[in-house]
C-alpha cells in the first residue's frame, strides 16, 4: 500500500480529531464563560488589555505582529458589548424597582415603613451598585479597546511609511549593479543547492502512484482545460447572438454574460490549479523553503487568468455586441494583451522574489529585480496605453468611442507610469514595486465594478422598474402603481451603489496601511456601526431608518386616503372640515413617523429637544417666515377662517380656495389662473369670505326710470322680476328702495338674495329681464342731460362768439 493511501485517511482523522477537540473546548470554554460573573470576565478581559499593551510597549513590532495584537482585539471588544447588552436591561429593571419603593423615610418627620420594604430597598439598592459599576467598567475597557485599535492601527501607517519611502541605491546606479555581479555566483549555488534539495525530496517521497495521479491530471488540465474553456464560452452565446445580429443584446444580458464568463470559464482552471497544489503540498513534494515558490506560482497563474476573464467580459473583444464599456475593436483587443502581458510580467517578478527569499540572496540583487520587473511592467503598461489610445486618421462610421471613464483612467495610469519611473531612478524601488502592484489591484477593482454597476443598473434600477419583467410581476402582486415602482427601483439601485462604493473605497485603501488585515470588521463596523466624535454612525441603522420612516409615510398617506374616499364622506361634514381633518392627520403622523424614525437613530425626545433649541437662533433669523407660516397654517386649519371651496377676496384678487398646504394656500380665480398666497396673509390681513357664515350673497341692482313713471309700477315690476327668477331666494324676500330723485330721472335700486356661486349669474340674467319688462311696459330710461350755462354773455363780441362756435362745429385742423 502506498504512503499516498496512508497519508490521506491518517490526515482526515487527524483533522477530524482536531475538529472535535477544538468544539468541545469552545463548548466548555462558553460554559465557562457563561458560568462566570460579570466581573471575573471583565478581570480576564483586562489582563488580556494589560498583555496588548505591554507588547505595544516594545519599540520594534513588525506588522504581522501589529495584525495579530489587533485581531486580538475584536473579540474582546465583542465579549464587551455581550455583557453591556446583558447588564443594561437588569440595571433598568433594578432602578425601576428602586422607583417604585420610593425614597427611604424622612425619621424627623415622623415617616416610617416597614422593615420588609427597607430590607428590599436595600437589596435593590445593592443590586443597583453592583451593575452600575459593572457597566462602568464595562465602558472604561471598551473605551481602552478603542484608544489601542488607534496605537496598533497608528503604528502600522507607521511602518508601512517607513517600509515604503525607504531610499536605497537607484537601479541606474552602476554601483548597484557592480555589486549585483559580485553576489550572483553565490546566489547561483544557493539556488543550485536548493534545487537539488528538492530533487532528493521528490526522490524521497514520490512514489508511482502518486506519480500516476499527478501526472494524469496535469495532462487532463492541458489537454482538457483549453477545450472546456471554449466550449463554455461557446455556450455562453447562442448562434445568433454570436453571429452578426440586428438584435443588439441589452446591458442586463452583456452584465449576465460577462458574469457566466468568469464563474464558468475562470472558476474551473482555477480551481484544478489549487487542487494540483495541494495535491503537490500534501504529497510532501515541496521542500519548506519552496513553499513561497509554489505560492508565487500558483497565485501568479491564478491571477493572470482570472483578470483575463474579467477583461474578457468587460471589453469582449472576440464578441463587440457583448462589450460592456463602450470602446472600439482595436482598443478593446489592446487592453486584452495589455492585461495579459503585464500580469504575466508582475507574476513572474514575484516568482523571482519569491526564489531570492528562498535562497535568501544578496540585497543589491532583491533591489534590482524589484526595480527592473517595476520598470518594465511601467514601460509595458505605457506601450500598451499608446497602442490603445493610438489617434485614427479617419475614423470609421459607427466605431464606438472609448468611454469617458477610460480616458480618465487613461490620465491616471500614466501619472502612476512617471511615479513608478522617478520612483525606480531615484532608488525608492520600494515604493515603485507598491505602486505598481496597486496598478494591478486598482485595475480588478474598476473592472469588477463595471460589471458590478451594470448589474445593479440593470437587475435593480430597470429589472424592478415598471417596465421590466420583475418589475411588472411586482407590479401585479402588490399594486404598485408604475411612478412608486420606477421610484423604488432608483432608490435600491441608489442604495446598493453606495454600499458598493463603500466596499470599493475600503478595498482600494487597504493595502495602504488601512487595517488591510481587519477588512471584514472595517465593512462590518461601517455598515452596522462606527463612532464619530462620540456618536455612533450605521449605515445599516440608517437604512432601517429611512425604510421605517418610508413604512410610516405611505401608511399615514393610506390612512388619508381612506379618510377623505370611505369615512368623512359618510360623516356628513362639510369639504372645508373633512380637509381639515385629513391634512392634521398628515401632519401629525408624519412628524410621528420622523420621530420615531430618529429615535431609532439613538435621537431620543431630549436630544430632539435640544437640536430644536439649537435651531431656535436659525429659525429666529433665516428660517422666522416659514416658521410663521407653518403656524399659520394650523391656525387656519384649527379656526377654519376660510375652508376648501370658500370664494375669497384678498386685495384685489378673488377666486376659490382650492388646497391649504403646509406653507402657503392655493386659490383658483375667476380667470382659472393659480393664486399662492403665504398663509400669515390671512392671518394678519384682511380677507373678505363670501362663504364663511353661509352661502347666502346679495344682488344689488340701480335702476333709472324717467320721471314721468308711476313709482308704485316700477316698485311692482322690479319685485316681480326679482321673484320669477328661479335663483332667487323668496326668503329673505326681494324688496325696492327708491334711492333718489336724479339729475335726468328717477333712481330705484333692488335688493334680492342668492346663492354666492351664482351671483354673477343671476344678475346678468335680472338685467335683461328687467330691461324687457321695462319695455313692454313703457317706461324708458332716461338718458343724462346737461344745461350749460355762459355768464356775461352779452358782453361778448358776436363776432368772436360766431367765430368760435364756427370752429367749434365745423372740421378741426392742425
Amino acid at each position: 500500500m502506498s504512503r499516498f493511501s496512508h497519508r490521506i485517511p491518517l490526515a482526515a482523522l487527524a483533522f477530524l480529531l482536531a475538529l472535535c477537540a477544538a468544539i468541545g473546548t469552545a463548548a466548555v470554554a462558553q460554559q465557562a464563560g457563561g458560568a462566570r460573573s460579570p466581573r471575573e470576565q471583565l478581570d480576564a478581559i483586562r489582563l488580556d488589555i494589560g498583555q496588548i499593551e505591554a507588547a505595544l510597549q516594545r519599540e520594534t513590532l513588525d506588522d504581522a505582529r501589529l495584525a495579530e495584537l489587533r485581531g486580538r482585539l475584536d473579540p474582546l471588544s465583542e465579549r464587551i458589548a455581550g455583557i453591556i447588552q446583558r447588564e443594561q436591561p437588569r440595571a433598568d429593571e433594578i432602578r425601576a424597582r428602586l422607583d417604585r419603593l420610593g425614597a427611604p423615610p424622612d425619621a424627623t418627620k415622623g415617616q416610617t415603613e416597614s422593615a420588609e420594604v427597607t430590607r428590599d430597598r436595600a437589596e435593590q439598592q445593592r443590586l443597583w451598585q453592583d451593575a452600575d459599576e459593572t457597566l462602568r467598567l464595562s465602558r472604561a475597557l471598551d473605551l481602552r479597546i478603542e484608544q489601542l485599535r488607534e496605537a496598533v492601527a497608528e503604528r502600522r501607517r507607521a511602518n508601512f511609511a517607513r517600509a515604503i519611502l525607504a531610499q536605497g541605491p537607484s537601479i541606474a546606479s552602476p554601483l548597484l549593479w557592480l555589486d549585483v555581479t559580485r553576489a550572483l555566483p553565490g546566489d547561483f549555488r544557493a539556488l543550485r543547492v536548493l534545487f537539488s534539495q528538492w530533487g532528493e525530496v521528490l526522490a524521497d517521497n514520490l512514489d508511482w502512484f502518486e506519480v500516476v495521479i499527478l501526472v494524469l491530471l496535469g495532462v487532463a488540465a492541458l489537454l482538457g482545460l483549453p477545450r472546456i474553456r471554449s466550449r463554455l464560452t461557446r455556450d455562453l452565446l447562442t448562434p445568433a447572438a454570436a453571429a452578426t445580429s440586428d438584435i443588439e443584446p441589452s446591458r442586463l444580458a452583456r452584465a449576465l454574460f460577462g458574469l457566466r464568463r468568469i464563474v464558468l470559464a475562470v472558476l474551473l482552471p482555477v480551481v484544478v490549479l489549487f487542487l494540483l497544489q495541494w495535491l503537490v503540498v500534501n504529497f510532501g513534494l515541496v521542500p519548506a523553503r519552496l513553499g513561497r515558490v509554489v505560492d508565487a506560482v500558483t497565485g501568479g497563474i491564478a491571477v493572470t487568468i482570472a483578470m483575463t476573464g474579467l477583461v474578457h467580459a468587460v471589453f469582449a473583444p472576440a464578441h463587440p455586441a457583448w462589450r460592456l464599456i463602450a470602446a472600439s475593436d482595436r482598443m478593446a483587443h489592446a487592453f486584452a494583451r495589455l492585461v495579459l502581458a503585464a500580469v504575466a510580467l508582475l507574476s513572474l517578478g514575484k516568482v523571482v522574489e519569491a526564489l531570492q527569499a528562498a535562497i535568501v540572496a544578496a540585497l543589491p540583487g532583491t533591489i534590482a529585480t524589484k526595480g527592473v520587473f517595476a520598470l518594465l511592467v511601467a514601460l509595458l503598461v505605457a506601450r500598451g496605453l499608446h497602442r490603445a489610445f493610438a489617434v485614427e486618421p479617419e475614423p470609421e462610421e459607427g466605431v464606438a468611442r472609448a468611454a469617458p471613464a477610460l480616458t480618465t483612467a487613461r490620465i491616471a495610469i500614466w501619472g502612476v507610469i512617471v511615479l513608478v519611473v522617478g520612483a525606480v531612478l531615484l532608488g525608492y524601488v520600494a515604493l515603485a514595486a507598491f505602486l505598481v502592484d496597486q496598478l494591478l489591484w486598482l485595475t480588478i477593482l474598476a473592472l469588477g465594478s463595471a460589471l458590478a454597476l451594470a448589474l445593479i443598473d440593470e437587475a435593480l434600477g430597470a429589472g424592478l422598474s415598471a417596465r421590466g419583467l420583475l418589475g411588472r410581476r411586482v407590479r401585479e402582486a402588490t399594486g404598485f402603481s408604475a411612478r412608486s415602482l420606477d421610484q423604488l427601483g432608483v432608490l435600491g439601485a441608489g442604495i446598493a451603489r453606495l454600499m458598493l462604493f463603500v466596499v470599493l473605497g475600503m478595498l482600494a485603501l487597504a493595502p495602504w496601511g488601512i487595517d488591510s488585515s481587519n477588512l471584514f470588521g472595517n465593512l462590518r463596523a461601517a455598515f452596522f456601526g462606527f463612532q464619530v466624535g462620540g456618536v455612533t454612525i450605521s449605515l445599516a441603522t440608517i437604512a432601517f431608518a429611512l425604510l421605517l420612516f418610508i413604512f410610516g409615510f405611505a401608511a399615514t398617506r393610506a390612512i388619508q386616503n381612506w379618510l377623505e374616499t370611505r369615512y368623512l364622506p359618510h360623516t356628513g361634514l362639510d369639504l372645508g372640515l373633512r380637509n381639515s381633518i385629513k391634512t392634521v392627520f398628515g401632519y401629525l403622523g408624519t412628524i410621528l413617523t420622523a420621530m420615531l424614525a430618529l429615535s431609532h437613530l439613538g435621537l431620543s425626545f431630549e436630544k430632539l429637544a435640544i437640536v430644536a433649541g439649537a435651531l431656535s437662533v436659525g429659525i429666529g433669523f433665516g428660517l422666522r417666515s416659514i416658521v410663521e407660516n407653518f403656524v399659520s397654517g394650523l391656525i387656519l386649519l384649527w379656526e377654519r377662517p376660510i375652508r376648501v371651496g370658500d370664494q375669497i377676496a384678498v386685495g384685489e384678487e378673488q377666486g376659490v380656495v382650492k388646497r391649504i398646504n403646509v406653507r402657503a394656500t392655493e386659490i383658483e380665480t375667476f380667470d382659472r389662473a393659480s393664486l399662492i398666497i403665504p398663509n400669515s396673509e390671512f392671518i394678519s390681513g384682511r380677507v373678505k369670505n363670501w362663504m364663511h357664515a353661509d352661502r347666502t350673497g346679495r344682488i344689488v341692482i340701480p335702476v333709472s326710470v324717467e320721471y314721468n313713471a308711476d313709482p308704485e309700477t316700477v316698485d311692482a315690476l322690479l319685485k316681480e322680476a326679482a321673484l320669477a327668477h328661479r335663483e332667487v331666494f323668496s326668503e329673505p324676500a326681494p324688496f325696492v328702495l327708491f334711492k333718489n330723485l336724479g339729475e335726468s330721472g328717477l333712481d330705484f335700486e333692488l335688493y334680492c338674495y342668492t346663492d354666492v356661486e351664482s351671483r354673477a349669474r343671476t344678475r346678468s340674467e335680472l338685467l335683461f329681464d328687467i330691461l324687457r319688462r321695462l319695455k313692454a311696459a313703457g317706461i324708458a330710461i332716461p338718458y343724462p342731460t346737461r344745461r350749460l350755462e355762459i355768464a356775461n354773455i352779452s358782453e361778448i363780441d358776436p363776432r368772436v362768439l360766431s367765430a368760435a362756435i364756427a370752429d367749434e362745429s365745423g372740421p378741426r385742423r392742425r
